[in-house]
């Protein structure tokens, strides 16, 4: 048997097959899925450190708020008792430290404006105390970061603030005429003034169309509620010396007396100065409360 006839005769299984030939562009899809890999995995890792930070600014900001409004209210709270300003805000940082050890504390006094939403600063009778907690780089007491201080940010700058205020004294405005302001068309002669407490008070031996007049003496300060104005020979005969009689309206208008051509008779006006005057009782317009 020679050499052909041998190879002929090997069975199938004995056959070698070629080696497996790979297809173009294979070697180049598999180098770009390695790189898209890598790439996701830095994106994925990128979101896991944005999480786990983030839940850990909201975790401290949450405190350092909770520290802030605790602080607040108790100075608020403390304001309204008869205490010194140090007191209140030794109450409040009090209650900031417990709150939040590791942060910083402020307290400012003032005025809440709440129609304006304004808290204005101050320390002259305050009602409002604004309470500023913060952990910030410059305190030196920052909260550090976990995966972000890979990317370079090792820290982070939490600032909270709250406003609350104390019971508001209750505030009443009105207004009183203490003075009179009175004109004629022919010279003033007397002018009675007529007070809320049922007197009267005479001025005599006037000269000029016009004046303002107001209690004095035992009437100073006293609520003129109506005027006797007599000029030329005109007497009404509520008393001797006493013309014609004009009430305060209460609402700030002139008021005109009796116009008649008769040469006895001139036309006189009053004029009631209202001044606004405010009580201020000892309760309270609300209970503490935060605003802001």
């Amino acid at each position: 048997m020679n050499s052909a006839q041998a190879t002929l005769r090997r069975r199938p299984s004995e056959t070698r097959r070629p080696g497996k030939t790979r297809r173009p562009g294979e070697t180049r899809r598999r180098g770009a899925m390695l790189v898209l890999v890598a790439f996701m995995m830095v994106v994925v890792f990128g979101v896991a450190v944005f999480a786990v930070d983030l839940s850990w600014i909201v975790t401290n900001r949450t405190q350092l708020q909770s520290a802030a409004d605790a602080a607040a209210l108790a100075g608020a709270g403390t304001l309204v008792t008869d205490v010194t300003l140090g007191a209140v805000e030794a109450e409040a940082l009090h209650y900031a430290n417990i709150n939040a050890p590791q942060s910083a504390a402020s307290v400012t006094f003032g005025t809440w404006a709440p129609d304006a939403q304004l808290f204005t600063p101050g320390n002259f009778s305050p009602t409002a105390v604004r309470v500023a907690v913060q952990r910030t780089a410059e305190q030196d007491n920052a909260v550090p970061s976990f995966l972000a201080k890979l990317f370079g940010h090792s820290h982070f700058d939490i600032v909270t603030e709250a406003i609350a205020v104390g019971a508001i004294p209750a505030v009443t405005t009105s207004t009183k005429t203490t003075s009179v302001y009175v004109t004629s068309t022919k010279d003033l002669s007397n002018v009675v003034l007529h007070f809320d407490d049922g007197t009267h008070q005479k001025f005599e031996g006037l000269t000029g169309y016009t004046g303002t007049f107001s209690g004095t003496g035992e009437h100073e300060g006293k609520v003129v509620v109506g005027v006797w104005i007599k000029s030329g020979s005109y007497l009404s005969g509520d008393g001797p010396g006493y013309g014609e009689y004009l009430a305060d309206p209460g609402d700030g208008t002139t008021v005109h007396g009796r116009f008649e051509n008769r040469g006895s008779r001139a036309h006189v006006t009053a004029t009631f100065n209202a001044e606004g005057v405010t009580f201020t009782d000892s309760g309270s317009a609300g209970p503490v409360r935060l605003v802001k």
